[in-house]
């Protein structure tokens, strides 16, 4: 009984103040966006963009980290898509996936308008991998195929071969997303 008493004036109010609609994504401006992705990001480890390979793990000799650059130069080139790898020495006890997220928006990986980037992150002393992606990229490479690239490096990370799990995972996303050489 109390409930429909309170329904009348609830739907009086409704109606004579109007709905607004909640901002669409496209019209939300992207310093709002940022503050947003900074404060869900608050303790997340900083870890300084230094190319397309950030290694801060240091676990990738510098010969391979320059080979996977121009790698990553040359998908971007044919494909327009950016994606980036990172190694982190710790998750400071984030989730991978947050941790992963974070990275990607903070250095603004992929076309804003596009929301096109992928980035690979591997923390090895967490054993933790994560291929992030932005929602452009989510029709070209879905998470079934992130979990299975995934899957395939760890078997070149339990004989402590980064590199050549870190090869395998960008060929594999190029592959999927345009880039088949």
């Amino acid at each position: 009984m109390r409930r429909a008493a309170l329904a009348a004036p609830l739907a009086i109010l409704l109606i004579a103040g109007g709905c607004k609609a909640a901002p669409r994504v496209a019209e939300t401006s992207a310093a709002s966006m940022a503050k947003d992705d900074t404060h869900d990001c608050a303790g997340v480890p900083e870890i300084a963009l230094t190319g397309r390979v950030t290694d801060a793990a240091n676990i990738l000799p510098a010969a391979e980290k320059a080979r996977l650059s121009e790698r990553l130069a040359l998908y971007e080139q044919r494909t327009a898509h950016q994606m980036v790898v990172a190694t982190a020495p710790t998750l400071g006890g984030f989730d991978v996936g947050k941790v992963g997220d974070c990275l990607g928006n903070r250095w603004g990986i992929g076309d804003r308008d596009r929301d096109d980037g992928v980035l690979i992150l591997v923390a090895p002393n967490d054993r933790r991998v994560r291929i992030s992606t932005g929602i452009g990229m989510e029709d070209m490479f879905s998470d079934e195929e992130a979990k299975a690239v995934i899957e395939r490096m760890t078997s070149y990370f339990k004989s402590s071969d980064y590199a050549g799990g870190l090869w395998l995972a960008v060929d594999a996303i190029a592959a999927e997303t345009g880039d088949k050489s």
